[in-house]
């Protein structure tokens, strides 16, 4: 059998395109004033700057099941960030906006600071939250760096898209 002419190998090579893209979680490019320093894989990227901002994407699972985190709406997983961020980290919210992803998914962006061993730092945490996964795209450095990686940054944020 000729599996060319009977269109079996484009419908494999099809299926295996599919699936390959269906792996990820998101998408995100990194600005050219960072590297990115960590395996990028279907749940977790990392990339910095050369003085230390560092730029996290991470998916986690939420619903019912073991090793997962229990299942919450947008609202509630804004909520306990922004609580746990205040009670544990120490972090001062110093603004809140909603925000949008680049394949129009609806977020929040939540920006604090904290002084840590006598230097301001910046930190950003992005959430965007689907009925399978919360997703979080953070950012943060040393105040003084973060503001001249900032427009880096929110190139990086502007590309992200949530595709599960």
């Amino acid at each position: 059998m000729n599996y060319f002419k009977s269109g079996f190998l484009g419908l494999v090579l099809a299926v295996l395109l599919m699936g390959s893209g269906c792996a990820s979680f998101y998408e995100i490019e990194t600005p050219q004033e960072m590297i990115e320093v960590d395996g990028h894989d279907a749940r977790t990227y990392v990339a910095m700057t050369h003085d230390g901002v560092v730029l996290r994407a991470r998916v986690i699972p939420q619903g019912e099941g073991r090793n997962v985190t229990p299942q919450g709406n947008h609202d509630f997983w804004v909520s306990a960030i922004r609580e746990r961020m205040r009670t544990t980290g120490g972090y001062a919210l110093l603004e809140e906006k909603e925000v949008e992803s680049a394949n129009g998914w609806k977020g929040t962006r939540l920006e604090f600071g904290r002084d840590h061993q006598g230097a301001p730092y910046q930190y950003w945490m992005t959430l965007f939250v689907t009925e399978d996964n919360i997703h979080i795209v953070d950012a943060g450095g040393r105040k003084a760096r973060f503001e001249s990686a900032q427009d880096a940054v929110e190139r990086a944020l502007a590309s992200y898209e949530v595709l599960r």
